[in-house]
């Protein structure tokens, strides 16, 4: 882990940690509905690519309430509270945030290619 990523002060709340962890399991729910159908379907295999799209969107919120930090808030250089209510972060911790961000993104991509590439390996399902 980085040092900066070890620095990083939580920049969402605990509310804010559930309703991301929430917004997860209903695009990891999504997923399995849709390779479901497209292995129902018996679709090709660039149709199946289409797993990237809710593979990315769970891990996203997934990522965010495990590493305890908003992209969009790190973004915006603020801290949101329990009631939602947004108040600009210190500097040091906007940095912090920032990086962490970056990891976050780079992740979900990654986790959405795993998706595409299982959505393709199982055209061999028939």
């Amino acid at each position: 882990m980085s040092e900066s990523a070890a620095a990083c002060k939580a920049n969402i709340s605990p509310a804010g940690r559930r309703i991301r962890t929430r917004f997860g399991t209903l695009w990891l729910v999504i997923s399995g509905v849709l390779l479901a159908t497209l292995v129902a379907l018996k679709a090709s295999w660039y149709c199946r690519l289409l797993m990237f799209v809710p593979a990315t969107l769970s891990a996203v919120g997934y990522l965010q309430a495990r590493r305890n930090t908003c992209i969009a808030r790190a973004a915006e250089g603020t801290f949101e509270h329990h009631d939602l209510s947004k108040t600009k972060a210190p500097d040091d911790e906007v940095a912090a945030s920032r990086a962490v961000a970056g990891g976050i993104r780079r992740d979900m991509v990654l986790v959405g290619l795993v998706g595409a590439v299982i959505g393709v390996a199982t055209v061999a399902i028939r």
